[in-house]
């Protein structure tokens, strides 16, 4: 079970780095732990790296908050899944995309609809001319 004030790194530890170590649940869960802009960077130097889910749980992980934990309210547009999956992930010992598929894609039927990053068998291959 998680608990809203125990701090992320207690639960993922190499999230506690980079002046991470005081963000605690409850920050990532009501878009305070200033990380509301964690990937901008990445993802202009590479967009596809979006694609990639351990990749940007690595890119959280050494991520740096712009703002001290609860101290401002910025929505987090685009880290805050990474950001919750990776908690789920770690508080459960479980990867994300086998806790979705046994909530929600196998009791829907929507097998083949639902992932977390794009999986290699699904990835295209480049064109070479």
């Amino acid at each position: 079970k998680l608990k809203y004030e125990e701090t992320v790194a207690d639960i993922w530890p190499k999230f506690g780095t980079n002046k991470k170590e005081l963000i605690k649940v409850h920050h990532l869960l009501n878009h305070t732990s200033g990380l509301h802009n964690a990937l901008g960077d990445v993802v202009k130097t590479d967009p596809m790296s979006v694609c990639d889910w351990e990749e940007m749980l690595d890119q959280i992980a050494k991520s740096t908050p712009e703002t001290e934990p609860g101290s401002s309210q910025i929505y987090h547009y685009l880290s805050f899944g990474w950001l919750c999956g990776g908690l789920i992930e770690h508080a459960s010992g479980r990867k994300f995309q086998e806790i979705l598929e046994e909530a929600i894609v196998h009791p829907l039927h929507i097998e083949g609809e639902l992932y977390v990053g794009i999986p290699p068998v699904l990835r295209g291959t480049s064109y070479k001319a």
